[in-house]
């Protein structure tokens, strides 16, 4: 198995995640923020890819619930067009209806998880830890980019299974 990187790419930021070697589990990686310069932008994508190690890109497209693309998800088709020259890896798309849906549904998971601890103690370490918190934005990026690269190693391995 190759190891992927999934883009959820938005209007404002893009989250960025990536698998394992083994192509068992997706992690968010980072966000990019959405510039004027399409050109560093895509270097910059270009240069996660490095980065990562990835040997393929998988990209979130936003389908209607009546199987349809609009007018977001011909943006993202005309964006990854853009962006193929600057990659030399496979790129597929993935139906991410709903994956933020479900990112947020983690993260509201994830604080009651924490058993009120983000409340703790009032004074200068906690303002510190707060400072130091990525802002929510660029952790439901990452991690909506995340499930949507799992849903597509799930697919994988699905498929893998039912020929064995």
């Amino acid at each position: 198995m190759a190891r992927l990187m999934a883009l959820d790419v938005g209007e404002a930021r893009i989250g960025v995640a990536v698998c394992d070697t083994r192509g068992f589990l997706a992690s968010p990686y980072t966000t990019i923020y959405v510039t004027r310069n399409e050109q560093l932008l895509f270097e910059t994508i270009q240069q996660l890819s490095i980065e990562t190690e990835a040997e393929g890109l998988i990209v979130g497209l936003p389908i209607s619930l009546d199987g349809q693309i609009h007018g977001q998800g011909q943006r993202i088709q005309a964006f990854v067009e853009r962006l193929r020259p600057f990659l030399s890896l496979p790129i597929s798309f993935w139906d991410e209806r709903l994956s933020t849906v479900e990112a947020q549904r983690l993260l509201a998971q994830r604080g009651q998880d924490d058993g009120g601890k983000r409340q703790g103690r009032v004074g200068r370490q906690q303002t510190q830890k707060k400072r130091r918190r990525k802002k929510p934005g660029q952790e439901i990026d990452a991690l909506a980019a995340a499930v949507i690269l799992q849903d597509y190693l799930d697919h994988l391995g699905n498929k893998t299974e039912e020929n064995l």
